[in-house]
Formats: structure tokens, sequence, C-alpha cells
């Protein structure tokens, strides 16, 4: 009896141990999923506007930042990446989508500007009718929230910002130059 306690003991604290959590199994489940731009005709960058389509042929790699207008604080944070992805180099195939949920880019920036000056040299999509949320309902909030990753066909290669750690970082130059 001791016997088979201790045996079901250890099977059961074996797959205890090899249970993902579900912060895992949610990234697992969106990693490849494609992330839906399709409804955009159009970004902006600074005060030029090009056609969506021209732009992604541009880039092959996007990391696609989620901002909302009066959302204080991803004020900050769109700061943060316009800084950081200096610090880490990006190749040329590659740029920041920052797709904003809100009414005009100007008010956007009027925010931005009063915490500070920052040079917007990536590109901006204004959200005014929350088209992206809606058509990516199926994409959990935190990965939207952490930003994301996305491939020459839109598919979800990596969560998170690439200089958040070394791992990441490694991660992000190996994705962006085809080395997996």
């Amino acid at each position: 009896m001791k016997y088979t306690l201790l045996i079901f003991s250890g099977i059961l604290a074996l797959i205890s141990c090899n249970r993902l959590s579900q912060t895992e199994i949610e990234l697992r489940d969106n990693l490849n999923k494609v992330l839906q731009l399709d409804m955009f005709e159009t970004v902006q960058q600074a005060n030029n506007i090009m056609p969506f389509g021209e732009f992604r042929q541009q880039y092959q790699y996007l990391s696609v930042v989620y901002l909302q207008n009066g959302c204080q604080p991803c004020y900050p944070k769109f700061i943060e990446w316009q800084q950081k992805m200096d610090s880490i180099g990006v190749p040329d195939n590659y740029t920041v989508l920052f797709i904003i949920q809100g009414e005009s880019y100007e008010e956007f920036m009027t925010e931005i500007l009063d915490i500070g000056y920052v040079e917007d040299r990536f590109y901006t999509i204004m959200d005014t009718e929350r088209r992206f949320m809606s058509k990516n309902k199926t994409i959990p909030m935190w990965i939207i929230d952490g930003s994301i990753l996305i491939d020459p066909e839109n598919k979800i290669k990596m969560v998170g910002a690439p200089w958040i750690n070394e791992d990441m970082t490694k991660l992000f130059y190996e994705t962006v130059n085809g080395e997996q």
C-alpha cells in the first residue's frame, strides 16, 4: 500500500510540475496566429501619410504597439519605445507600428509633448473606430498590451518589447535576421 501511494504521489508531482501556466498556454496558442491589420488603408509617420500596402512592402517585420489616447500609462510607453529602439539598433527590414485608439494624432502628440520631447520616427495608425480590437478579439489583451512582433505574413513571432532583457533582444535579432 505504501509503495502504491509513493508511486501515485510521484506521478502526481511529475504531472503537476509539467503543467503550463495560463500565461504560457495563451502565449503558445497565439504564437504564429495572424494579427489582423487589413482593415487599415494608410499609416502615418509624423506628418507623412503612406498607403498601408506600400508600408507593409517596405518592412517585413513590425512591432505592433497598441495604445489609447487618454490612457496615462500609454504616453510614457510611446516615449520609451522611441528611445529604447535606438539603444538596441534595428535592421532595415523592421519598424515599429503604433496603433492608437483615439480621435486624432495631434491630440495624442500634444499629450506626449506635455511629458517631454520625443522625435516621432516610427509609424502610426489612428484607430478611431476600434477596428483593431474588434478584428483581433481572440488574442488576449495582455498580449496586445505587451506589444507584438509580426513577420511578413502578419504572424505573431514574439510578445514583449525587444529591449526588456538579453533573451528578448537575442530572440528579436534571430527573428528579424532570419536565424531561427
